[in-house]
């Protein structure tokens, strides 16, 4: 029972007061009177005067001004929290400017989008990727640090281009690795058993990779067999790993079909001193353009269904926010919570009856015992 009105409440201070008062002196005579004798016995209860009647109704009628109702209560679903690992690919083929300004920059621009999406609760990871992976943030709820890492990637300006590790080509094995490796350590820690920890599968972890899709590694016919076989083995081995873990794959494909130069990913660059000089014969003719396949192959790997279309950004206009709002409240955990409506049903009405009803059998017998015992004396 709850009070739509509880300040009347405070009414019910003095009586209770007085209620108090009258406890103690009825206690202390009840242990001053005599002993009872043979045969002898005190009632259990004394006689009601009016006053006693009256407390009880004011006490009613309190109760009926505070509104008092039984709220209708029921177990209704809600939205739980959502982890979620931003995945960003920062292999030189995203230096592409087929989507202005860069494939890059509109991939941190609809990463950042996730922002208002998340509430209270939510876990945010961040990822960058190309030859190799790297962890910039482990899941967090400091939404700041993570955004403010995401607006920091990028290329090298200029020089030792040659020395970034991550820039040449896009390891997609190596990155998923790094993932659920990653998770495994912060969970594991989390946990406070890393070496005792056994990787549980999740509903509400998911990954999201922005990314072109090019994967030279898986497609490149001028690598060795034996490379490509190991290579993909890697990657099938990664996959069943996410697959086990409940890590769905959600691909937002950044590019076009046509394409752009491989040779044009190199603009603002010098040749020897920022980039070998055999990847201008290397590139020559080549073009880089968005791979939905292998992004569509990613998502079905982990047992997320597409519809037979990818998402993706193919001018600077096109947002995917829609798509990336629907996925992630739909990954989110559902939980069921008792929820309590105070407009269920009200009692005020009784108490009031009640509270009538008792002052009117006080007033009705309390003159009829009055009367009778003077007419005895």
């Amino acid at each position: 029972m709850t009070f739509l009105e509880p300040i009347f409440l405070f009414l019910l201070a003095p009586w209770v007061a007085l209620f108090l008062l009258w406890l103690i002196i009825a206690v202390m005579k009840i242990r001053s009177r005599p002993q009872e004798t043979y045969g002898s016995k005190y009632p259990l209860v004394g006689r009601v005067k009016l006053w006693g009647f009256a407390l009880i109704s004011l006490v009613l009628m309190i109760l009926a001004l505070a509104k008092p109702v039984i709220p209708d209560t029921a177990i209704k679903p809600t939205r739980g929290n959502i982890e979620i690992i931003l995945v960003v690919d920062r292999s030189i083929s995203m230096r592409a400017d087929d989507v202005k300004e860069s494939r890059l920059e509109i991939a941190k621009r609809e990463a950042a989008g996730i922002m208002p999406l998340l509430v209270e609760g939510d876990k945010l990871a961040l990822f960058v990727f190309g030859s190799n992976s790297n962890r910039k943030i482990y899941l967090t709820e400091r939404f700041d640090v993570t955004f403010d890492r995401l607006a920091r990637i990028n290329f090298r300006p200029t020089s030792d281009l040659d020395d970034d590790n991550t820039v040449w080509d896009s390891d997609f094995a190596t990155m998923l690795e790094s993932i659920y490796q990653s998770m495994d350590r912060q969970d594991g820690f989390n946990e406070g058993d890393l070496k005792k920890y056994q990787p549980k599968k999740r509903s509400n972890r998911i990954v999201i990779i922005f990314s072109d899709g090019e994967d030279q590694y898986r497609k490149d016919s001028s690598l060795k067999s034996d490379e490509r076989r190991n290579y993909v083995k890697r990657l099938e081995g990664a996959l069943a790993e996410f697959r086990k873990r409940g890590l769905n794959i959600y691909p937002v494909g950044i590019g076009t079909a046509r394409g752009v130069s491989w040779l044009s990913l190199l603009r603002g660059y010098k040749s020897v001193i920022d980039y070998p000089h055999y990847l201008v014969e290397e590139w020559a003719g080549k073009l880089s353009r968005i791979d939905r396949e292998n992004l569509m192959f990613l998502a079905s790997s982990t047992e997320v269904t597409l519809a037979g279309h990818v998402w993706t950004v193919e001018n600077r206009t096109t947002t995917v926010k829609i798509y990336l709002d629907d996925l992630i409240n739909s990954n989110r955990s559902v939980l069921f919570e008792v929820r309590e409506d105070d407009n269920g049903q009200g009692l005020w009405q009784y108490f009031l009856v009640v509270a009538i009803s008792i002052l009117f059998l006080g007033i009705l017998t309390y003159p009829i015992s009055g009367y009778l015992k003077n007419r005895k004396r």
